[in-house]
This record gives C-alpha cells, structure tokens and sequence, in this order.
C-alpha cells in the first residue's frame, strides 16, 4: 500500500534489528503506534504472541479493520470524479483511506490524484494496491487495531517500534486527520514519552535525528521517492537523500548489553 514516509524498502532490515535484540520470550507484545501501510508490523505479528497497532488516522484504522476481517471491497476503477468523490466520504471509511493514500501522488493523502503524474508510465496504481492488500492479509491474523493517540497508551514489558513524522524536514509533515484537518506534532512531548516508555519497554524510533540521550544503532541512506518528481518542492540533493536511523534510548540501551 502507498504511504507517505512508509518504510516499505526498508521494513525486512527493521524488524531484522529488532528481532536480534528482543526475542519473543523477553516480552508479553509488540507494539506499534504509528503502524501507518504496516510495512514493519508484517514482519514482526507472527513471531510475537500479542500484536496491537494503532493509529490516529480514522480511515486508515477502518480500512486495516476490514482487511483483516475480508470484509473490504475496494473500487473497480478509480477516475478524478470518483477520487473527489471519496474525499467527501464520512470518516472513518475504509474506502476513502484506500483511494485517499493509494490513488494520490506519493501515498499522501488526497495529495493530488495520481494519474495526473503518470506521464508516460505504464502502471495500474489500482490494481498495485489491491494486490498489496492480498498479499497482506494473512499476515494481520490476530492484530488488534485501535484508532488512538500514541500518548494514550500505557505500554509495559513490550517491544515497541514508532514510526513518527519526521521532525526535521523542509515542509514539516503534520498529522492528517482529514482531507482538511490537521494536527500539529509535538516532537518535544514525543521524545519525552518515548523516555518514559523505555523505563518499562524496548523502544525504537525510526528518525533522521534524536535527543542527545538517544543512541543510533542502525542507519541507512534512503532516496525519498517523492522528491524524484519536478513537481515536488524537494529541489536540493540535501532534500532527496537522508540517513534513516534506528534510535533506543540510553536506558534501553544498558538493558540490552550493547
């Protein structure tokens, strides 16, 4: 599934990490607050006893819901009108997160209608995006799905994997609720429950940059796939490449001996 900031390419190399470093028997759960496209998670349910994932996008929440119950149908075929229409449709709506993120330049959602990009290229975005939802299917046995705030959540004795929009970017990326609403980030208090969280749980952050009392123990450089466009605004190689990180902190880091 498209997703804007998902870590499709680079999810098998994550959970790799993680996995290495908390086994199963060490924790009651797994954990992800930001679950987004689950491009992580879908590596990680199965070696796990207990798996909840939480988001604090409606739509997308709904959308997981029914394809793990396969009681979702998606569009057999997606024009302008009908990508406008969706954008109207009453949260949450499984479909309008599936159209929102999957038919929209980027996986942004509603980001603009992507056939519009498609120049020359000879891809299905529809049909890629059905494809991705069979293919994830089996593997979302057993999750459970909320729609909630990370700074809700209570977690103990759990391995914990966050995913956050990036603090650090030209254009900050702010949390969409809606086709029109937005929710401002608050990085500070983020870092900070992540400091909390660590006191009882191994935490890992996926950023580009961290707190001083953060440590990186894996990093990658990616190429943002948005920015390969002349329409986006990420005109410097400054812009299009950045180190991935795999932050813990200090506290979790004593724990795990490293």
């Amino acid at each position: 599934m498209k997703y804007m900031g998902g870590k499709y390419f680079l999810c098998k190399e994550i959970s790799s990490v993680m996995k290495s470093m908390v086994s199963p028997e060490e924790v009651d759960s797994y954990i992800e607050p930001f679950c987004g496209a689950l491009s992580v998670l879908k590596h990680m349910n199965n070696d796990y006893q207990y798996c909840f994932a939480s988001d604090y996008h409606p739509d997308l929440i709904q959308l997981w819901k029914e394809v793990q119950n396969d009681t979702f149908t998606p569009p057999v075929s997606v024009d302008l009108d009908f990508y406008e229409e969706c954008k109207k449709l009453k949260s949450p709506s499984s479909l309008k997160a599936f159209v929102g993120f999957n038919m929209s330049f980027g996986g942004r959602f509603f980001s603009g209608y992507v056939e519009k990009y498609k120049r020359e290229k000879k891809e299905d975005f529809l049909q890629e995006a059905i494809n991705s939802l069979h293919k994830i299917k089996d593997k979302l046995n057993g999750v459970n799905f909320q729609c909630v705030s990370y700074d809700k959540l209570k977690p103990t004795n759990s391995l914990i994997y966050c995913d956050p929009p990036y603090a650090i970017t030209k254009f900050p990326i702010k949390y969409r609720t809606d086709t029109k609403h937005y929710d401002e980030f608050d990085n500070d208090k983020f870092w900070e429950t992540m400091r909390l969280w660590s006191k009882n749980n191994y935490v890992f952050i996926s950023e580009t940059t961290a707190p001083d009392d953060f440590i990186s123990i894996w990093e990658k450089k990616v190429h943002r796939s948005v920015s390969q466009s002349d329409k986006t605004r990420y005109k410097n190689e400054s812009d299009k490449t950045k180190n991935e990180k795999l932050f813990i902190h200090e506290s979790v880091f004593k724990k795990l001996n490293l």
